[in-house]
């Protein structure tokens, strides 16, 4: 389940966001200030920032300023009562990923994130599928091969275990949910969810242990998976 922030200081608005993204599986939380915003991104993993340009205590422009200096790259974009171009400008000019202008749609803004999300995922695969080897740790990941090796001796795992740890390693710095390793690593399981499940989680302690490393691969409780 993917996990977006809101940032809001209008509490209808938010909270209408926030309904509507439940909807449609996400999971929401909601701030109404860059300060308490601030806070929460330190503290939690998100997939998507919406924020609000005027939002008490820090503004939104420098909120996002102070959240790259940290080396966040999370995709946001701007909902905003700023509709003059040269607001559009100073927005678009700072990274956000869309800018959209009050009043909206949610049925728009909930495409518009998707589509963010979509390109920024079809990015990364073609930039991951372009490297035949991805080192972590003292592991050295061949996809080519579907080796894993550490120091040059390698660590053999089942086509399902590579294909689930491949999975999650070229998903690194995301949280992907057990319904999502079903869909994309489990799919001849048909539609039985409740069984592969369990399998998943067996499957994720054989590659921990065989790699010899309980922490390569961290359960976030009641949201899945993910190697950092």
């Amino acid at each position: 389940m993917r996990r977006l922030l809101v940032i809001e200081d209008n509490r209808t608005i938010a909270e209408n966001i926030a309904e509507y993204f439940r909807m449609k599986w996400w999971h929401v939380q909601t701030v109404h200030d860059g300060e308490r915003a601030y806070e929460e991104i330190q503290r939690s993993e998100f997939d998507f920032f919406i924020v609000d340009r005027m939002i008490p205590s820090i503004d939104g422009l420098s909120l996002i300023d102070m959240v790259k200096k940290r080396g966040n790259v999370t995709p946001y974009l701007f909902l905003t009562a700023l509709d003059k171009t040269v607001d559009k400008l100073e927005g678009l000019s700072h990274g956000a990923d869309d800018y959209i202008v009050k009043p909206f749609s949610l049925e728009e803004l909930h495409l518009r994130v998707n589509n963010i999300l979509a390109r920024a995922e079809h990015s990364r695969r073609e930039f991951e599928a372009s490297q035949e080897t991805i080192d972590i740790e003292d592991l050295s990941v061949n996809f080519a091969s579907q080796r894993v090796s550490r120091w040059g001796a390698e660590i053999p795992l089942s086509p399902k275990e590579f294909a689930l740890f491949g999975y999650l390693l070229r998903n690194r710095g995301r949280i992907v949910s057990r319904e999502e390793i079903f869909e994309q690593v489990w799919k001849d399981y048909g539609s039985d969810f409740s069984y592969a499940s369990d399998t998943i989680n067996v499957h994720i302690a054989y590659i921990r242990k065989k790699l010899d490393n309980p922490k390569i691969i961290r359960t976030v409780k009641l949201a899945g998976y993910v190697i950092d």
